[in-house]
């Protein structure tokens, strides 16, 4: 059993690398204002995002990894701050779930990309609605599911491959041993399954 001071020493740890994190974001944040060239700061915007998201992590760790609906939970008005020029509602569904760090980082990159093109293409300039779900279909398997109400579009076109960042999708989806289809016909529904065995589970 920890010690209080071991405790509070990880707590402390974990506190530093939370704000080291969010420093770096702003920094990105900082450069991308400067820069005068548009594509230049849409990257570093990115990656401000991309940061902000793992170190959002942090808060959410527990002695058995990430409880990532917890942060979903946290996380999802502030995707929706960041990219909702449109007037959206972001609604979740998450059951319980804790993951390991390698697997949440990814995780976290993952729906950032989704939920961020989703709120920026795929609302309609009416207004709309975007889901996050995230379920236990079995006892070995996780389903993550993004979806939006707009009027889809097409995946085989340039506009639609640079639009989503497929590639970078489905290479995150590999690092995690997931199943990622796409079904852009009504909207855009984006799912990711993937292995996952709780930590008691996989003790003999």
């Amino acid at each position: 059993m920890a010690s209080d001071d071991q405790t509070i020493g990880v707590a402390e740890a974990r506190h530093r690398t939370a704000n080291t994190l969010q420093l770096l974001a702003a920094l990105a944040r900082m450069r991308s204002q400067r820069s005068a060239e548009p594509e230049a700061k849409r990257q570093l915007l990115w990656l401000a995002d991309a940061i902000g998201s793992v170190g959002g992590l942090e808060q959410k760790r527990t002695p058995a990894g990430i409880d990532f609906a917890a942060y979903l939970t946290e996380m999802a008005p502030i995707w929706r701050r960041r990219h909702g020029s449109r007037p959206a509602e972001v609604v979740l569904e998450v059951e319980p779930l804790v993951v390991p760090d390698q697997a949440a980082s990814t995780l976290a990159l993952i729906v950032q990309e989704l939920v961020g093109n989703a709120l920026t293409h795929g609302v309609p300039d009416a207004g709309g609605t975007v889901r996050i779900r995230l379920s236990r279909p079995d006892s070995e398997s996780c389903e993550l599911l993004v979806s939006d109400d707009g009027k889809g579009f097409d995946p085989g076109s340039a506009a639609g491959r640079e639009r989503f960042g497929l590639w970078f999708v489905r290479s995150l989806c590999a690092q995690v041993r997931g199943e990622f289809s796409i079904d852009p016909s009504a909207g855009v529904i984006a799912r990711l399954r993937f292995p996952f065995q709780d930590q008691g589970s996989s003790r003999s």
